[in-house]
């Protein structure tokens, strides 16, 4: 049994993008610590995985200065549309703690690792406006829906039904936002435009992933999309697979250019290369394979079964924040990884 609790783990991440405003910097490390405590309680008081993430990530998501439920960029319209997802991994039956240097089948087959042991569950929201926190409606969508995803005024319809609280559009949007959103209005030509929303990315997408004692996993990805978005616009944070997923062998959440992460699955081919890797090298592997594929800039975090941590990015900064019972809780500006020394 100590040896199970000793796997109890979570992190998280506040996006990755440019480093953003210095004087910033302070209170964004402070939002993601104290949202990191409310996570950290819940699994040393013996909750669950899920109940971990979905309160971290939702903790971030009433905070201004990251792009998700109330502190959400603008799309072209200058409204707010957000994505969240959440995904659950949980074992059916005592699942045994992988050997080092295992090398487990992927989800499906036979092997070490027996996707069988587990039972898995999602839930997604896309394009909502009225939502204070769509982290929690991706898990009323997983827990009390017969479906993964929804999307637009039928997620809100459903949250009305579900308790999930609701609000006015115009609630939901920042002075803050609103000033980025006309600054971009004011830009001219595509290329300033572009230029604009790279220099927003810094103000980002959050997520969490965790293992708790029972060797539960769980994934949450919640964000307000890429600035000035055209309307309708669904992102990566939506969809399982992509921003977000859990299984037997661990979790992950992307931050990052949500098409690229799309058109690599990344978090789903991430978990999967698990059974074979340390998280670290994973996460590291999978963001040099998105960048000889699309070029593009994302980070990612990693949580195994073991409860090891791993993340990698390769934009200008990203921000985490990390606890397990070795190492307490701490928090991290990671440098991107070295392109120049892929072997």
């Amino acid at each position: 049994m100590a040896r199970a609790r000793n796997r109890c783990a979570l992190v998280a991440h506040g996006g990755a993008g440019s480093a953003g405003r210095g004087a910033e910097r302070a209170e964004r490390r402070r939002a993601m610590m104290a949202a990191m405590r409310l996570g950290v309680s819940i699994l040393r008081a013996n909750g669950s995985a899920l109940e971990a993430v979905v309160a971290t990530v939702a903790a971030l998501e009433d905070h201004p200065l990251f792009n998700a439920g109330y502190g959400s960029l603008l799309n072209s319209e200058g409204n707010v549309e957000m994505d969240a997802s959440v995904m659950f991994a949980e074992p059916v039956v005592a699942a045994p703690t992988p050997r080092p240097g295992s090398r487990g089948k992927r989800a499906g087959h036979a092997g070490h690792f027996n996707a069988a042991e587990y039972s898995v569950s999602a839930g997604a929201v896309a394009a909502i406006s009225r939502v204070r926190n769509p982290v929690m409606l991706a898990r009323a969508v997983m827990e009390h829906s017969p479906h993964i995803l929804m999307a637009g005024a039928g997620a809100e319809n459903f949250a009305r039904k579900s308790g999930v609280r609701l609000v006015r559009p115009e609630e939901m949007v920042t002075e803050r936002a609103r000033q980025r959103w006309r600054a971009r209005k004011q830009q001219s030509g595509m290329l300033a435009a572009q230029r604009a929303a790279r220099a927003a990315m810094g103000h980002g997408t959050v997520g969490a992933v965790a293992v708790d004692d029972r060797g539960a996993i769980a994934a949450a990805t919640s964000t307000g999309g890429v600035p000035g978005k055209l309307f309708g616009r669904v992102g990566d944070s939506a969809l399982i697979g992509a921003g977000t997923f859990a299984h037997a062998f661990g979790a992950a959440s992307a931050t990052g250019q949500g098409e690229a992460i799309i058109l690599t699955a990344l978090c789903r081919e991430a978990v999967l290369a698990l059974a074979d890797g340390s998280p670290n090298a994973v996460a590291r592997e999978v963001i040099l394979e998105m960048i000889d594929a699309t070029g593009a800039e994302a980070g990612i975090i990693l949580i195994d079964v073991r409860g090891r941590i791993g993340y990698a990015h390769n934009s200008a900064s990203m921000q985490v924040a990390r606890y397990d019972r070795a190492g307490g809780l701490r928090h991290l500006w990671l440098a991107p990884i070295a392109t120049a020394l892929r072997p």
